[in-house]
């Protein structure tokens, strides 16, 4: 009669499968804090914001940007961008993230002042507007949104005569433009954006 004897594993193989198995529970508490995280963040609409003073809602969703300005005198620039707008914290704000360039064009056509941040918008039910802070890693701005017509105007709290105006707003575009607005109505363009909805 033959005896069929275990086969022997060597000690290093079951130390690399207590290696991996340790690894994966790792990734896998990563993955349910990110998931924690972003479920504690984000919100769909809620009643936090009245109808009537949920300017930015056309705006959530993501979006495909061209951003154009002129750094040097005749020299005309044009960055491929992405801007993403989510609803968060119990319906009371919104955010956005802003990206130029591109996460698909920053390594091909690399822009040494791009910005890569996020604008968190929480509206102010006392004053009926909307309080911004904008920041990414050189920069961070204060304003306040309030409505003008059809456009969002945002002033810089911290910039004499500067304005963020999101304008021409269609279920599918928007324009952006960081301005300048003096005291007699003159307006000196710095830069615009031109999005359209992809998501």
């Amino acid at each position: 009669m033959t005896i069929l004897k275990k086969p022997h594993r060597p000690q290093e193989s079951i130390a690399d499968d207590s290696s991996i198995f340790v690894i994966f529970v790792v990734i896998v508490r990563i993955i349910i804090k990110m998931d924690t995280f972003t479920d504690a963040l984000l919100s769909g609409k809620t009643d936090r914001i009245p109808d009537e003073f949920d300017w930015f809602a056309p705006l959530i969703g993501d979006w495909d940007c061209d951003y154009y300005d002129e750094p040097e005198v005749g020299r005309k620039r044009h960055v491929k961008g992405e801007w993403i707008f989510r609803r968060i914290l119990e319906g009371t704000g919104i955010q956005d993230i802003f990206i130029f360039p591109s996460r698909a064009t920053k390594e091909t056509e690399p822009q040494p002042d791009g910005e890569y941040g996020s604008s968190l918008r929480m509206f102010n039910k006392t004053e009926h507007c909307y309080d911004v802070v904008y920041t990414c890693d050189h920069a961070m701005k204060r304003l306040c949104f309030t409505k003008q017509g059809e456009r969002l105007v945002g002033r810089v709290l911290s910039e004499e005569n500067a304005y963020w105006i999101f304008s021409e707003i269609t279920a599918g575009s928007f324009r952006w433009e960081n301005v300048r607005i003096k005291e007699n109505g003159e307006k000196f363009l710095l830069c615009e954006i031109f999005g359209r909805r992809i998501g």
